[in-house]
């Protein structure tokens, strides 16, 4: 296993390159907890750093929880990190809150000038917008607006986000959010990039492009299927980096083991698949991080 805690499951991770070192970010949460279903609400973001990309260095967690009352004084979720124009990192990430118990998820930052120790940056937190997205108790308890994917684009910044349509049955409402950012402190929401269809969510969204073809690669269980079926990571092919995609055509990565799937492209040049191990159909859950996938391996099958 590229990374494997005896004492911490872990699941939803992503990498950067800040061109010296590859960086890991991952989700964790102490297996004291006994239960598996449980770490959602106990996690932190964990970090390790590689030359290789496959054999990874323990550093001090990147984020926990803040003292309350805060927007995410409950756990952090998934993210990503970009490398700033001046070099420094930030991070990207979701966070909960226990006064609303855990139901409504923000987004926030935090940097780091030295690539190990990271400060919260963010003086208010990125939320749904009602214009367009689901809030919490249109017809759930709980409000997606999590997974921020950071990207720059034609001079600007453009972040993807996990949401769900307003108006719309619940396992059909998934939808790619959108902000965008000229100067990575102020953001404005703007409208989906998709349209919702038979996903509930589109959960830790990339926009990438390999041989010139534009992908959104995201992941749904299939709990939150319209039409459940094998498959939790999607691949969309698309027009551009902020699409459209074709959702409705998607196609699932025939490694049904893997979760949270993510596209990397390594510094010599190869396209890498990694997710995480939830070990479906296994008993206790895995919950480790295996070595990344060369992308040609990968089979994309269709429902």
């Amino acid at each position: 296993m590229a990374l494997s805690l005896a004492d911490h499951w872990v699941w939803d991770h992503w990498i950067a390159d800040d061109g010296e070192q590859y960086h890991l970010f991952f989700l964790r949460a102490s297996r004291a907890l006994h239960d598996p279903d449980r770490r959602h609400w106990r996690a932190g973001l964990g970090h390790a750093v590689s030359d290789d990309a496959r054999t990874w260095r323990l550093m001090p967690d990147a984020l926990v929880h803040s003292d309350g009352p805060a927007f995410d004084d409950q756990a952090i979720w998934t993210g990503s990190t970009i490398i700033k124009p001046d070099g420094s990192l930030r991070v990207f990430y979701t966070g909960i809150s226990r006064a609303e118990g855990g139901m409504v998820q923000r987004i926030g930052w935090a940097d780091s000038d030295d690539g190990t120790v990271f400060h919260r940056t963010c003086s208010s937190p990125l939320e749904a917008d009602p214009r367009w997205y689901k809030k919490a108790g249109e017809d759930a308890p709980d409000e997606h607006w999590r997974d921020p994917f950071v990207f720059a684009h034609e001079g600007r910044w453009h972040m993807l986000i996990t949401a769900q349509a307003t108006g719309v049955e619940r396992k059909r409402s998934g939808v790619i959010g959108h902000a965008v950012s000229d100067d990575l402190e102020t953001w404005e929401v703007l409208e989906p990039l998709t349209q919702p269809g038979g996903f509930g969510q589109l959960e830790v969204a990339q926009s990438r492009c390999i041989e010139g073809r534009h992908l959104l690669v995201f992941s749904c269980g299939q709990d939150m299927q319209a039409e459940p079926g094998p498959g939790g990571v999607w691949l969309a092919e698309g027009d551009s980096p902020l699409g459209p995609w074709d959702v409705a055509s998607a196609r699932y990565v025939r490694l049904e083991h893997l979760y949270a799937g993510q596209l990397l492209r390594l510094r010599q040049g190869q396209w890498v698949f990694t997710g995480f191990d939830d070990g479906i159909g296994q008993t206790p859950f895995v919950g480790s991080v295996p070595d990344p996938i060369p992308w040609e391996r990968i089979e994309l099958m269709s429902r």
